[in-house]
């Protein structure tokens, strides 16, 4: 059964969501007035959920994918100034969690 909030990875990675996701941003991906929204949802730095994010990831339109561009890149420079970060994976063992 899915759900996204599981933390066992057989509930929360489920095909059947994933090829509707991607159906959902195929349909979607020219919906200008649906980007507006998320866009305007991602404004607000409370996070996206898959579908919002997975419509504008398959956006073509050269306007909003501009737009994307840029809100990303502000909310960079706001969360970690004019800087660069890098993240990189520590293990301290050879045990594998994720499985």
């Amino acid at each position: 059964m899915y759900s996204a909030k599981s933390l066992k990875a057989e509930e929360f990675i489920s095909d059947e969501e994933i090829r509707e996701t991607l159906a959902y941003a195929d349909a979607n991906k020219d919906n200008v007035a649906l980007i507006d929204e998320i866009i305007e949802k991602a404004k607000l730095r409370k996070g996206l959920n898959h579908r919002e994010a997975s419509v504008l990831l398959a956006c073509e339109i050269p306007e909003k994918i501009q737009e994307v561009y840029a809100l990303a890149e502000q909310i960079k420079k706001d969360f970690y100034g004019n800087r660069i970060v890098l993240f990189a994976p520590l293990y301290l063992s050879n045990y594998c969690v994720n499985g």
